[in-house]
């Protein structure tokens, strides 16, 4: 087998393992990329629609303001002019009534911002609106506690809080629905706020996440900038936003990547040996391992036991999935960007606009996540039923044809943030020279896109300071 040397070796080519491999680049390593698929993006990419030819993404994928790392992800390798960001939160809504409603946070300080939106928020009764007050204080915990432990992960890479950590902003123990009822908040404004962003944040219903990190997400939104919950879109599909651009610019660094490459990873108890695919081995003074946490009990060969108390919280790890729906509609039939629907199967409508239309001809996706009631469902039984609701809740759908429909499921889109789940993982591990990074490590967040980069770049940061170059 050829015998080639790289100063780190990046296994895993989505946003955790493109965002490590550009940070070692900029910091003048020799990375090599290997994925395993035989495209850039892992669980955030897009392919070519049979019939429209029109490239689809696996599944929308969403940007908030407060995605710091994520957007100097996109910075550095020339693409953050492929996300359009709002100049401050605004989302339409239209509840299970079918009553059209607009929650806009103005540009106050936070979290002013989001308790001036909720009172000027006509989908809710005053008593709705006023129980937005009792988050002030949760919010100021959880962000307090957010700054405590970035500071503990800068400094050891590990996720464990401080000792004698005095105040937390909710327990382990209890659900984001418990949490928040235990704050003093209605019905209403859970199913219209609350809950819509717990699925989309967090991938699990209210009922069944736990509130810590719930908290933590709340925290990085409504506690600091204003312009933090300003919610991005890709204006490109997802391989070529963000995935080529960093291709491109590692590649342009001196560095290799690698599509359409299963690779293992020998290693020698407490020692890296090697990284080796069919005919091929490579050599290098750190490996970072960036697949998720289904795929990492299959990456080691040789004797890795010293790996096992973090293999096994992997496979204990339970996933969640997500359900696209894309309809081809022969007209317009959306005059927003996205809509939130919630109390619905289908929780998000988003208009795809960046295909080609065929004069007045759109494409829309329809997302449920926390979708396990409905992942099992036939093709068409999911059409029927994003096509049902949308009858539901948009007039103009009435009088439009579909004239394609495709569903998208991720199995495996996240794992679980239920109590009771395994430990995340640190970014260090018991093998010298081999670092985790994916979304599903020890970041303080949920599997967000943000999750996956700040992994990426504690990884990155950490395996530069110890090659000694």
């Amino acid at each position: 087998m050829a015998l080639n040397r790289y100063d780190v070796i990046v296994i895993g080519a989505g946003f955790a393992g493109l965002s490590a491999a550009v940070r070692l680049t900029r910091q003048g390593a020799r990375v090599l990329v290997v994925e395993a698929r035989a495209r850039l993006g892992g669980r955030a990419t897009a392919f070519p629609d049979r019939d429209t030819g029109e490239l689809v993404d696996n599944g929308q994928h969403v940007l908030l303001g407060c995605y710091t790392d994520t957007f100097e992800f996109l910075r550095e390798i020339g693409a953050a002019g492929n996300v359009r960001v709002q100049g401050q939160l605004g989302v339409t809504m239209i509840d299970r009534a079918g009553r059209r409603s607009r929650l806009v946070c103005p540009t106050l300080p936070a979290p002013l911002h989001l308790l001036a939106g909720v009172l000027e928020w006509e989908a809710l009764g005053w008593n709705d609106r006023l129980s937005v007050l009792h988050m002030a204080r949760p919010l100021r915990l959880a962000l307090q506690q957010a700054r405590d432990e970035a500071r503990l992960r800068e400094r050891v890479g590990r996720g464990s809080r401080e000792p004698g950590a005095r105040k937390i902003a909710a327990s382990p123990g209890e659900t984001v629905e418990s949490w928040l009822i235990r704050n003093g908040q209605t019905a209403r404004i859970r199913e219209m706020l609350w809950d819509p962003l717990a699925l989309a944040a967090l991938n699990q219903p209210a009922a069944q996440a736990a509130a810590p990190v719930f908290a933590r997400v709340l925290a990085e939104m409504f506690g600091g900038d204003p312009r933090a919950a300003a919610i991005g879109l890709p204006t490109k599909p997802l391989h070529l936003m963000y995935a080529e651009p960093a291709r491109e610019y590692i590649e342009r660094g001196g560095g290799t990547v690698r599509t359409g490459t299963p690779a293992k990873v020998r290693i020698d108890r407490h020692k890296l040996d090697a990284v080796e695919a069919v005919g091929e081995r490579w050599t290098a003074g750190a490996v970072v391992s960036a697949v998720p946490w289904f795929a990492v009990p299959d990456l080691f060969d040789g004797d890795f036991s010293t790996l096992a108390e973090m293999l096994t919280h992997a496979r204990l790890m339970t996933s969640c999935p997500i359900v696209t729906v894309n309809l081809w509609f022969d007209r317009q039939v959306i005059d927003e960007p996205f809509v939130g629907l919630p109390g619905r199967a289908m929780q998000w409508l988003f208009d795809c606009a960046r295909g080609p239309r065929g004069g007045d001809a759109s494409h829309v996706s329809l997302v449920s996540s926390g979708a396990s009631p409905i992942v099992h469902l036939l093709n068409h039984e999911l059409i029927a039923t994003a096509h049902e609701e949308l009858l539901e809740t948009l007039p103009a759908v009435r009088a439009a044809r579909i004239v394609r429909a495709t569903v998208v499921r991720e199995p495996r889109a996240t794992f679980s943030l239920a109590p009771g789940q395994p430990e995340r993982p640190p970014t260090e591990t018991p093998v010298q020279g081999l670092y985790l990074a994916g979304d599903w490590i020890d970041t303080g967040l949920p599997a967000t896109i943000e999750s996956a980069v700040r992994s990426g770049h504690l990884a990155a940061n950490m395996a530069f300071e110890n090659l000694g170059i």
